[in-house]
């Protein structure tokens, strides 16, 4: 839906149910990808606790209702607008060969590219539904991808102890939590960097970055409660804390779209 805000399309009746509509399907897109991928990566998840619900279910059924609603979504997408295809289908084929068994997701570096080249597409698949692909919208997405990636570091970091005991090399498998927690830091705070500079050389309005500087400035505030990349509880707080912040920063930006 970020691209859909950043194509800045008119408001009007027609509009609002072409996204009503957009957005059911981006619905659709996400869930056969969880789905998809918690069917394939089924025996390595048996030992993460906080997938446990999903073992309840039997694999065929993740992967059946999985790509039954990836042919439903990618089905949808193409009738919504043809253009939309390509990208949609780049993040599938993405998220499967992360997911597969013997896939991306065990090797160091892969998962965080995996995470990077993903939000690339699926920002576009939003701005394509009012607007075409172009420098500024390529330049727009890499700081959304960049706050994509830094989320996935950390998801690798809650994930390390079950990822460890399947036997996957995820990259804070290989390089260590605490290690791991740093480039999760780090990248965050690349992509503020990045997105001031972006307004440095005209390419987004000063306005608009404020809501986002504004989240990143409480996001440092929740990272400095983190006192152990061990502890699990405090991750899942600051990463709670964190995602409502650029929510808040999303809507604002949104109002000041149409303002």
């Amino acid at each position: 839906m970020v691209g859909v805000i950043f194509s800045k399309p008119s408001i009007n009746i027609e509009n609002i149910l072409q996204t009503s509509l957009f957005l059911g399907l981006c619905l659709l897109n996400g869930l056969s990808v969880y789905l998809i991928n918690a069917g394939l990566g089924y025996k390595q998840d048996r030992v993460n606790e906080r997938l446990g619900e999903l073992q309840q279910v039997k694999r065929s059924y993740l992967l059946y209702w999985g790509f039954l609603l990836l042919f439903i979504s990618l089905t949808g997408l193409y009738f919504f607008s043809p253009r939309l295809l390509l990208p949609a289908v780049g993040v599938y084929f993405i998220w499967i060969v992360y997911g597969l068994p013997s896939g991306l997701k065990g090797i160091p570096i892969m998962g965080l590219a995996c995470a990077f080249i993903g939000q690339l597409l699926h920002f576009h698949i939003g701005y394509l539904v009012f607007s075409d692909w172009s420098l500024h919208s390529l330049l727009l997405s890499i700081y959304f991808s960049l706050l994509f990636t830094g989320g996935h570091a950390l998801h690798e970091v809650i994930d390390y102890e079950p990822d460890k005991q399947a036997g996957l090399r995820t990259s804070a498998v290989f390089f260590g939590r605490k290690n791991l927690l740093g480039v999760s830091n780090y990248v965050f705070v690349t992509a503020t960097v990045y997105l001031i500079a972006l307004t440095a050389f005209g390419i987004v309005d000063w306005i608009l970055i404020i809501p986002y500087c504004l989240a990143f400035a409480l996001q440092l505030w929740f990272m400095s409660r983190v006192n152990s990349a061990q502890d699990n509880a405090q991750l899942f707080e600051y990463r709670r804390k964190y995602m409502t912040a650029y929510l808040f920063a999303t809507v604002a930006v949104m109002i000041i779209l149409y303002i």
